[in-house]
């Protein structure tokens, strides 16, 4: 394939050759490709795949956290990246490293070389998955941007689905009304399901989740509150109040999870005292980065780029930051994430946009991106990280983009 180049793995080079992260969909390509594989792993393995629209990264790497930390050997498959692939393998506390990335690359290519050239970027990722965790006791796998023809859901089946919260993102793939989405993503539903907090048209998403469940015969479990200790431990780290939504997620799939090792007569009486809320006391702080990360006094990052995380946005900063004082937003946006609605929903709280360009053909237009802040009577200016001020408050977001971009630059000026 001729993948030597620079300081990029194989690995590395295969992907950026891909381009676009994810292909239409077929549900049988993964499959097929994946049988060819020969990928062996633990037949005693439990998967929990996390799917839905807002949330699914922290939820994820909360459930792995408490696992990890009461001694299973586990493995959390997130997407997408900020700064480097590696934040996509997580196990047992740590990133995977870039050797053992590419050597497990390596290896699926040696058995599948054009196999792998007709698979998409997400697909080979899913792939290397299942390859660089197959010794894991757990696998926690989130799926990528749909639900039942996701390569998380067509290429294994998960014991447990876990339903964070579900609105409109990516209606070019999943379809253009939220029905439609919630429809396609609780399709992947597996024999056990718990549904998250939902923010947006709840009892329509309720009413879908009860009717796929009632056709597959599933168990649903429906959370309603947020435990008074799980609240107080949000409350410690100084996390959104959104993060209380997705650790309880988190902890309903680690109860959950008791019950199903039970039944497989996977779990000793020493890992059993484990499963009550006395798991918060041992459970570390969130390493994901751009989840409403406080970099500075005055300076916060998180990912949102859909009306749903732009809503949770203004609700935190009303009640628990800058509630005497309005945020400069440090800002773009990839073109088909209804920036204008974005903007909308983060105008009560938005002092003065800041332009953050970025070198990305799916960011929209600036000219058009200045043309809606116009129309919304937003102040605007581009940004520079030289003119950052002591005195004023910032949020930087709109996608994984930004924020990644935004930390490349503040990284340089603090060397």
């Amino acid at each position: 394939m001729n993948l030597n180049a620079h300081n990029e793995t194989q690995l590395e080079r295969f992907l950026d050759e891909k381009g676009l992260e994810y292909a239409p969909f077929d549900p049988t390509r993964a499959p097929k490709i994946l049988k060819q594989l020969n990928i062996v792993y633990l037949p005693t393995q439990t998967i929990v795949q996390v799917i839905g629209t807002n949330g699914k990264g922290s939820t994820g790497r909360f459930l792995s956290s408490i696992l990890h930390k009461i001694g299973f050997n586990v493995g959390h498959f997130s997407s997408p990246h900020l700064l480097c692939l590696e934040e996509r393998f997580w196990k047992n506390g740590a990133n995977l490293s870039r050797e053992v990335l590419n050597e497990a690359f390596l290896a699926l290519d040696s058995t599948a070389e054009l196999q792998l050239e007709k698979a998409s970027y997400f697909e080979v990722l899913t792939f290397l998955a299942l390859e660089v965790f197959k010794d894991c006791d757990i696998l926690v796998l989130e799926a990528g941007l749909g639900g039942e023809f996701d390569s998380t859901t067509t290429c294994v089946q998960a014991e447990l689905s876990l339903f964070t919260s579900i609105g409109l993102d990516h209606q070019e793939f999943l379809g253009d009304t939220l029905e439609k989405i919630a429809t396609t993503k609780l399709k992947a539903m597996s024999k056990r399901a718990i549904l998250g907090f939902q923010s947006e048209n709840a009892e329509e998403i309720v009413s879908i989740a009860r009717e796929i469940a009632k056709e597959k015969n599933a168990t649903l479990e429906i959370l309603k509150e947020i435990p008074s200790e799980i609240s107080q431990w949000i409350v410690r780290q100084d996390y959104p109040y959104f993060q209380a939504q997705n650790l309880t997620l988190a902890y309903y799939g680690f109860l959950a999870l008791k019950e199903i090792l039970e039944q497989k007569q996977k779990l000793s009486q020493n890992v059993l005292v484990n499963f009550s809320l006395e798991c918060l006391k041992i459970l570390p702080p969130l390493d994901l980065q751009g989840r409403m990360q406080r970099l500075a006094p005055n300076l916060y990052l998180d990912v949102a780029h859909n009306v749903n995380a732009a809503q949770a946005l203004v609700k935190q900063f009303k009640n628990h930051h800058f509630s005497q004082n309005k945020c400069v937003l440090i800002y773009n946006s990839y073109f088909d994430k209804n920036p204008r609605a974005v903007l909308s929903a983060l105008a009560p709280i938005i002092k003065r946009v800041e332009i953050l360009e970025i070198a990305n053909m799916r960011m929209i237009a600036k000219a058009q991106l200045e043309k809606i802040l116009q129309e919304l009577k937003i102040e605007f200016k581009d940004f520079k990280m030289m003119n950052l001020n002591p005195e004023e408050n910032y949020l930087v977001c709109g996608s994984f983009s930004v924020v990644a971009e935004f930390l490349t630059h503040f990284s340089k000026t603090k060397r």
